[in-house]
């Protein structure tokens, strides 16, 4: 894998991960797994289709799961490497890291950390389309994901840090509870649509 690239990745992780012909860009809702048999979903919009190419790029160079703790911890890891413009993928990884905070806590800690020391795709220095034809390990190498491995060690910072933003994540998620109706009828909307 470290010699090929996320073009010659993607489908296949697309594929092993039931994401779709296209990882969902072209759906027009996403569909968010909590059990096999229970799913939430909400519409997919522009500015989430912008940021998700980035986003499963991340788990290829990152090695973060599409399992709800693998997705906590990238959303914590991408949250410290800064969303920069990209305010879809800043409110869906707020959720994400708050939704690690009780599953997988230490992981979730020790991505926030690692994500401190490395930078991602949402920085905009390497575009997608670049990004889609570099070698796994050229990009690793970039964001200096060589350098800092999964099991990145959390300093006093990190955890200081990474406590304010639990704090702010509390507020949001207080605040996110007002979606929570739309949420329950639009999953009810497309779960009748589908059968």
């Amino acid at each position: 894998m470290e010699h090929q690239t996320p073009r010659e990745i993607l489908n296949q992780f697309y594929t092993d991960n039931n994401f779709g012909e296209d990882g969902g860009q072209s759906s027009s809702s996403v569909k968010i797994e909590i059990t096999p048999k229970f799913s939430f979903y909400f519409p997919n919009f522009d500015a989430r289709r912008k940021a998700v190419i980035k986003h499963d790029i991340h788990h290829l160079l990152t090695g973060y799961q599409t399992s709800l703790s693998g997705e906590s911890e990238i959303s914590a890891w991408e949250i410290a490497s800064g969303c920069k413009s990209y305010w879809a993928a800043f409110f869906i990884d707020t959720s994400g890291t708050m939704l690690g905070i009780p599953i997988s806590f230490i992981g979730t800690l020790k991505a926030f950390a690692r994500g401190r020391k490395t930078k991602n795709l949402y920085h905009d220095v390497i575009s997608t389309e670049q990004a889609m034809d570099m070698k796994i390990s050229e990009l690793r190498q970039h964001l200096h994901l060589d350098q800092h491995p999964i099991d990145t060690k959390p300093s006093l910072t990190d955890f200081i840090l990474f406590s304010l933003f639990a704090f702010y994540g509390v507020l949001f998620s207080i605040a996110s509870l007002l979606l929570l109706p739309f949420i329950v009828v639009y999953s009810a909307y497309v779960a009748i649509k589908d059968r």
